[in-house]
């Protein structure tokens, strides 16, 4: 009778685990779908493209890959967007993680508030805080002229010249994308047990204590996604350099971004094939660091 009863509990328990994982499947499949026809079947047939002559439609081999690697804009882009990267990404994972913890020591309403108004920025396509910088940056018309006037920057032109174009890109990422990453944060920080919080302020713990020794490490995982998906989203900037024309025809520049040069391929000249070829180069990097970051801090380890 006893070994019939623990056999039924051991059959309840897989079914229980089997209507457990049918549910999370269940949950899923939304994701997984449109990660599938929106993810893995752009890059299976972007890989599958680039090996291809897409204006005599004849194979190739890798007849793309040798045009993309002898084009001498290449490694000017890659420069440009890995200083880019460099400045975004230390400004987000520095500036944001600052913010929120500092946030935290508020109260609940002041911190909602200031949450709402970073927040509100990344609300706005990008294209449209793109053409909105173009404004901020005229010292005709914007509200910071007494800061180009200390500079001497008496016109657009010479206040993106003054900046750099990496700096502006940076700036304009970071007050666009702060506001997300600041709520995400917060909702990590909120997570915190309050006992492990009061706690540490029973041993003594002074504020910026709390914040380095308890609330920091706490969080860190969030901080490495946050830190994961924004090198990811900058090593694809295009749409800041590609709208930067408007501010006059010497700021045009087509292939100041690797994704700007695989555009200039697609849609200037048709050549499917190399912009191909260009986008499945651009994967490699973004996948090594965010391999690195995952294996490096334990990214998927249970405590």
């Amino acid at each position: 009778m006893t070994q019939h009863s623990a056999s039924q509990r051991q059959q309840r328990k897989r079914q229980q685990a089997r209507k457990q994982a049918l549910v999370a499947y269940a949950l899923l499949s939304p994701f997984l779908c449109l990660m599938l026809m929106f993810a893995i079947f752009p890059v299976l047939y972007a890989f599958g493209l680039s090996f291809f002559d897409t204006i005599d439609y004849v194979f190739w081999g890798l007849t793309n890959y040798r045009e993309v690697l002898n084009d001498y804009r290449l490694v000017p882009a890659i420069y440009n967007v890995l200083q880019y990267v460099l400045v975004w990404v230390s400004m987000m994972v520095v500036g944001v993680t600052m913010l929120s913890l500092l946030l935290d020591t508020q109260s609940e309403r002041t911190a909602a508030i200031v949450r709402s108004i970073y927040f509100m920025p990344g609300a706005i396509a990008s294209s449209a805080v793109v053409v909105l910088w173009l404004f901020l940056l005229d010292p005709l018309v914007s509200p910071f002229d007494f800061v180009y006037q200390f500079f001497g920057w008496e016109n657009r032109q010479s206040t993106i010249s003054g900046l750099g174009e990496v700096w502006i890109f940076a700036l304009m990422g970071f007050l666009g994308n702060s506001g997300g990453w600041i709520v995400v944060l917060g909702g990590a920080l909120s997570g915190i047990p309050r006992d492990v919080l009061e706690a540490a302020r029973i041993d003594g713990a002074n504020p910026w204590q709390m914040a380095t020794r308890i609330k920091l490490p706490m969080i860190s995982k969030t901080i490495t996604l946050m830190a994961i998906t924004t090198i990811a989203v900058g090593l694809q900037i295009f749409v800041e350099p590609q709208l930067l024309s408007l501010a006059g025809g010497q700021f045009d520049k087509p292939d100041w971004s690797v994704t700007q040069l695989a555009y200039f391929y697609a849609f200037r000249w048709g050549d499917f094939g190399i912009a191909a070829a260009i986008s499945i180069l651009s994967l490699i990097l973004p996948v090594i660091i965010a391999l690195t970051l995952i294996f490096a801090t334990r990214f998927y380890k249970i405590k």
